[in-house]
């Protein structure tokens, strides 16, 4: 429910995925560490069959500091410009 940004992604391939076959991801968030989200997945064939696995870690934005962020970026923009701020 949180948006976030990959900070990494590891995927290993186990066998080849089929095409025109469905097939069954399961996620996990396997912990937070403040706003570090390390989560797993597997990919798995309608026989049970381990076809890719992953981990990754995902960043949580935080809204108002990106926002402070960009607009004193977009400030100094503006000086560098030649506009009044």
């Amino acid at each position: 429910g949180k948006p976030g940004m990959t900070g990494w992604l590891n995927v290993k391939y186990r066998k080849p995925t089929p095409l025109h076959t469905a097939v069954h991801f399961e996620a996990r968030i396997d912990r937070v560490d403040g706003r570090k989200i390390f989560t797993s997945c597997t990919l798995r064939n309608p026989d049970g069959d381990l076809l890719a696995e992953s981990e990754a870690l995902f960043v949580s934005i935080d809204f108002a500091r990106m926002a402070a962020v960009i607009a004193e970026a977009s400030r100094k923009l503006a000086e560098s410009q030649g506009e009044p701020s």
